[in-house]
């Protein structure tokens, strides 16, 4: 997580640049690349460093901020200082509450580890669209195909082999979606068009998508079967690729 000099989460909402950051591995060294920047190969990226106090939304944390050099690497790119902090696993942060029990926990995602949503449900919107956007826009962790458009909001469970989740809440979307990954430009789509059928009613939140947790674990691959729905009626639907 990048954070400023007060020790705040920076985010795509004011920093739409990020985008266009992409990290990869290369065996256990992480590398990230932005246009115009030399690669940045982090072999220490996972180090304990100086721990400072952060700030992620309503939580308070100390996390070590591992290297300098690409603190500095991030800070020439995005054209704000700013520090790179690392979420090691002797700290915990709790999931958004009721679930911030264990042994839930998330990482620095905003609230939940685990965003899905349904690939009918962007052709949906796409077919509603001037100009169709890519699930990407939406940033899911799961993309379930084979069910009909925006039916994972009635699921409660998704099962597939060992691998069990539970479904949390609705993702109440922000204007991250307005960015386009590729570009980093802004605009007022998709969400003005999602505002038209997927307000939440007396708000004017806009959902898409659900977030989840892990009950149980195991290997989840892209194309691997699933059961999803409520409690007491599960049908078989397949985890497609976004």
């Amino acid at each position: 997580m990048l954070v400023d000099d007060e020790g705040v989460c920076l985010t795509q909402r004011t920093q739409p640049r990020m985008t266009l950051v992409v990290p990869r591995f290369e065996g256990e060294n992480l590398v990230v690349e932005a246009p115009g920047m030399p690669p940045l190969r982090m072999a220490t990226w996972f180090g304990a460093g100086d721990w400072i106090a952060v700030k992620i939304w309503r939580d308070e944390l100390r996390l070590p901020h591992p290297e300098r050099a690409s603190s500095e690497w991030f800070s020439d790119f995005l054209g704000q200082r700013c520090r790179l902090v690392h979420l090691p696993d002797a700290v915990a942060r709790p999931v958004e509450a009721p679930f911030d029990r264990a042994p839930w926990r998330v990482s620095l995602a905003d609230s939940f580890p685990l965003l899905l949503i349904g690939q009918a449900s962007l052709d949906q919107l796409n077919q509603r669209l001037q100009a169709p956007v890519t699930m990407g826009r939406f940033r899911p962790n799961l993309v379930i195909a084979g069910s009909e458009a925006h039916e994972e909001d009635g699921w409660r469970t998704v099962c597939s082999g060992e691998v069990e989740l539970s479904i949390a809440k609705p993702c109440m979307r922000c204007a991250i979606p307005l960015i386009d990954p590729l570009t980093a430009e802004t605009g007022c789509e998709p969400l003005r068009t999602l505002a038209t059928y997927r307000r939440k009613p007396d708000s004017s939140k806009v959902l898409f998508g659900q977030k989840a947790v892990v009950v149980k674990g195991g290997l989840l691959r892209a194309g691997n079967a699933v059961e999803a729905g409520n409690n007491q009626d599960l049908e078989s639907v397949t985890v497609g690729k976004a």
